[in-house]
């Protein structure tokens, strides 16, 4: 007698085997995150919110009430309308991505060069005595810089950002590793990365130095613009290009399920890290800008739901060869109750009513295991519960796209149905059926 079956489509996403040992979980998952019931839900598209000078990568921090954006060196203020305002005095130079640090009466810029100030209504260098630097931060008064290619970093005078004499200097002991990456957690720990170990350090009441290495690990920084904070803790990719969790001297890998994907990178250039809460979802973006996609294209963007410990993919699109190729983000910030990505030369809003990724396709795709637990089977029809009726009604009907592989042979043609206009709510659609296996099935959607 013929029943139904359910497909698994919440269990995790899980790429740390090849593909086709999988049986009960989910081989991908592009544009779309499990909800707390296992559900898929569409990440929010992007639309655009400011437009600046040029195309370079855009780097957003929020201050005094602004959005300000950094890209192809100059900096900008950016009002609740969207309007930029140049505000560059001395630009943000050095090529690296820019790390921002917030004082008392200043925004701090650092990118490999000078340390850029935003305190009036122009950026101006912070201090001739400063080190060029790729980490800036601020602890207890003091602004600190990693000097890169070497074990030290410098700092100011306590209160007074322009001041750096020259003995104002530490040397890391314990482990002598080039300092190159540098975050400050919620608890006012600073943690030193090399490529061999972070250090953590704590401000000290008195003494020669106002800090005091406390504890040093070896996990390592691979990607120094990976270290980054949430949910209490530090993240990085560590030197086993794995992403790890700090929290004092407990370390707690959450890439697992993911592993394989990572160690397969070509290229880690510029790989970046920063924690994502929209619409009560709280996810770590994990982007490796010019790493090799699946589908010959550059730009792999992994993303970590750290509450249910669960990954999935972003992806945007290339019209010209028609395929999935790098999220078009750089970084993210959240303001005014909304949440903003910069783009290329641009500033865009993460929009749940937006289908499209600033004018580019939107593709979401799920693909399962290959289940084996139905034995020898026919599938008649497919049937899907989805959200229907969320376009207008002059607006094109969109459709859900499905197809199967049987016995890991070739994939079946595109079975499609329509997802209707505004009005239309009923919350399943039917398919036709896929024919008959042997031994296992694997099922393929995509909604554009």
């Amino acid at each position: 007698m013929a029943r139904w079956r359910e497909v698994p489509i919440g269990k995790k996403l899980v790429q740390n085997v090849p593909e086709t040992i999988l049986s009960n979980s989910v081989a991908a998952l592009e544009n779309c995150y499990q909800a707390e019931n296992g559900t898929h839900v569409r990440f929010p598209g992007l639309k655009s919110f400011a437009a600046l000078a040029g195309t370079a990568p855009t780097y957003l921090y929020e201050w005094r009430g602004d959005l300000v954006a950094v890209s192809n060196s100059r900096v900008y203020r950016i009002g609740t309308g969207g309007a930029a305002t140049d505000v560059t005095g001395v630009p943000v130079s050095g090529g690296g991505r820019v790390v921002f640090a917030e004082t008392e009466d200043a925004l701090l810029m650092a990118a490999g060069g000078p340390i850029v100030r935003l305190k009036e209504s122009r950026t101006d260098k912070l201090s001739e005595d400063a080190p060029h630097t790729t980490h800036v931060a601020y602890v207890d008064g003091y602004v600190v810089a990693i000097e890169p290619g070497s074990g030290r970093f410098q700092y100011s005078d306590p209160g007074e950002p322009e001041s750096w004499p020259a003995l104002n200097i530490y040397t890391a002991e314990r482990h002598p590793d080039n300092a190159n990456a540098l975050v400050v957690t919620p608890r006012g720990e600073m943690l030193v990365g090399g490529p061999q170990s972070i250090q953590q350090f704590e401000r000290l009441a008195s003494g020669d130095s106002p800090f005091i290495p406390r504890w040093n690990i070896g996990q390592g920084v691979y990607a120094p613009y990976t270290f980054t904070i949430a949910d209490q803790g530090a993240w990085v990719v560590n030197k086993d290009r794995e992403f790890v969790r700090l929290a004092g001297m407990t370390t707690d890998v959450a890439s697992d399920l993911i592993n394989l994907t990572l160690e397969s990178i070509d290229d880690w250039t510029d790989a970046w890290a920063e924690q994502f809460h929209l619409r009560g979802q709280k996810f770590i973006v994990l982007q490796m800008p010019f790493a090799a996609t699946p589908y010959e294209t550059k730009g792999l963007t992994a993303v970590y739901d750290y509450r249910q410990k669960r990954w999935f993919n972003l992806y945007g699109w290339d019209g010209d060869l028609g395929r999935p190729t790098r999220w078009p983000g750089w970084s993210y910030r959240t303001l005014w109750g909304r949440n903003f990505v910069g783009g290329n030369g641009a500033v865009l809003e993460l929009d749940h009513e937006t289908y499209a990724n600033d004018g580019e396709v939107l593709r979401q795709l799920a693909r399962t295991a290959h289940i084996d637990a139905w034995g020898p089977s026919r599938v008649d029809r497919v049937r899907l519960r989805v959200r229907r009726g969320v376009v207008g009604s002059n607006a094109a009907d969109p459709v859900v796209n499905i197809r199967a592989r049987r016995d890991n042979d070739a994939w079946t043609r595109w079975r499609r149905a329509g997802l209707g206009r505004a009005g239309k709510r009923e919350m399943t659609v039917n398919l036709g059926g896929f024919g008959t296996a042997r031994g296992t099935w694997q099922f393929e959607y995509f909604v554009t």
